[in-house]
């Protein structure tokens, strides 16, 4: 099998392994909701955030540099391996034990403490699975990851649901989480061993290269979480549980929209890269198309489930969780922003502006911190939402800001408008028929969006042309 082959099929299996792990996540997650309400689902919600600023410890970028080197030169891996082990084991151990001295410190209740000296061992087993990815993905067998991560995640969904079913507690849950973790770790070490057998030989002149490598990517870590789950761990002691939880489920369903993006990165990125090097006009027009395409999605997405979010919650989450509804509102107004960013801030890279990709997510991850800050005392969970979506917007603004600077101005409001008058057409449908039962108001909203498109003859021959480009490969 040639390496485009390998490469293809790998990305595939990350592809459609990922959907398949969410789209299980997403069901577990509401019957989880429904069944802890909104008090028991923040504590969950807030446990796990809480963890992962904890969990960045276990890396420090250090699974990035391990693939690189692996990839370069196999002959490392043993010794690479074998140091990454003992570094593994001590960065984990030191953060399960730091973020149980943390919250013990922190005057939280009873429970929630408990709940996170349990969760906290999902870290150090999780530590190892990333460190069994890095084999698998040095050597283009992402498959073996995917089937243990679907393990996992079957195993634990299985247990879950009889919990429930059983009328169990919270605790069994995060017992069950911790048990699936371990197992997902031992499936993993298993199929490790068909690759590289580590070599247990210390080399502190190894630790030293491989932690200077890493430090940039650990920053970036960093200022990843801080963007992404610091709403939830500012509002838990600002607002309590309830409003972590009224906010958590609304953000459960935001979350699975950016698997859209990604995968449309995936192979649009290689491309873009390639472009930089050969011709400037290609990579405009890839970019031309990316944002395009990606508003194209993006737009019904916002607008429909803008129209729809009272209905959408009442049907998965039940009324206790009726005031998720605004927060779903607010938060899908952000799918936008956050779709085209995947677009800018790859792009970014793809023209080796790695700094101002770096740069433009560090500025956020500030103005996200200040704006909770601001809002929460006043707007409790709403104010979470709307930190989000003016972060997102302000992200935009940063990285379109240097896109065009370093490489073209794109004409937005000549690419959007068409996508936009469809939207409307198809929001003002659904807002008439609202009433209509929901699973047949959405296919025949997404006909009128499909036909709108297609009569304001929006796609072009050369948009079809791309189009074929990105999907073959």
């Amino acid at each position: 099998m040639s390496t485009i082959q390998r490469v293809t099929r790998n990305t595939g299996v990350v592809i459609v392994g990922d959907v398949i792990f969410k789209i299980i996540s997403l069901v577990i997650m509401i019957y989880l909701a429904r069944y802890l309400g909104t008090v028991g689902f923040g504590k969950y919600s807030f446990v796990f955030a809480y963890l992962a600023f904890f969990g960045i410890i276990t890396d420090l970028g250090l699974q990035s540099i391990l693939v690189r080197e692996m990839a370069r030169d196999s002959a490392i891996a043993p010794k690479l391996i074998g140091n990454a082990y003992i570094i593994k084991l001590i960065l984990a151990v030191f953060a399960v034990a730091l973020s149980m001295i943390v919250i013990t410190l922190m005057s939280y209740p009873a429970d929630t403490t408990t709940y996170i000296y349990i969760g906290a061992f999902t870290i150090l087993f999780g530590s190892f699975s990333d460190l069994y990815a890095t084999i698998f993905q040095a050597n283009l067998r992402m498959a073996y990851n995917i089937i243990a991560k679907l393990v996992f995640k079957v195993l634990s969904a299985a247990l879950i649901l009889w919990i429930i079913f059983s009328h169990g507690r919270l605790m069994e849950v995060f017992i069950v989480l911790v048990f699936s973790e371990m197992v997902k770790t031992l499936i993993s070490y298993s199929f490790s061993r068909k690759f590289v057998r580590p070599q247990f030989s210390i080399d502190f002149e190894l630790w030293k290269y491989l932690f200077k490598a890493a430090l940039p990517l650990a920053l970036s870590s960093v200022i990843w979480i801080i963007y992404y789950q610091i709403d939830m761990l500012m509002l838990s002691p600002m607002q309590g549980d309830t409003a972590v939880g009224i906010y958590s489920a609304a953000h459960k369903l935001f979350e699975p929209f950016i698997v859209i993006p990604y995968a449309f990165m995936i192979s649009l990125f290689p491309i873009m890269s390639e472009a930089f090097k050969t011709s400037e006009e290609r990579l405009i027009k890839s970019y031309k198309l990316g944002l395009k395409y990606l508003l194209i999605i993006a737009l019904p997405i916002t607008i429909g489930i803008a129209i729809l979010s009272d209905k959408i919650i009442l049907l998965i989450y039940g009324a206790e969780f009726a005031e998720s509804a605004t927060v779903l509102q607010i938060l899908i107004c952000a799918i936008v922003f956050t779709f085209i960013n995947f677009l800018l801030l790859n792009l970014l890279i793809s023209i080796n502006k790695q700094k101002l990709h770096a740069l433009s997510m560090g500025i956020c991850a500030i103005v996200n911190v200040i704006l909770n800050l601001i809002l929460i005392p006043i707007l409790s969970y709403n104010g979470a939402a709307i930190a989000t979506l003016v972060t997102n917007a302000v992200l935009f603004i940063a990285s379109f800001y240097f896109v065009s600077k370093h490489l073209f101005v794109l004409p937005v409001h000549e690419i959007i408008i068409k996508p936009v008058i469809a939207g409307l057409m198809m929001g003002t449908f659904v807002y008439y028929f609202i009433n209509v039962n929901i699973f047949l108001l959405v296919p025949l909203a997404v006909v009128i969006y499909l036909v709108a498109l297609l009569a304001l003859k929006t796609f072009t021959v050369e948009d079809w042309e791309m189009a074929k480009k990105v999907l073959k490969r």
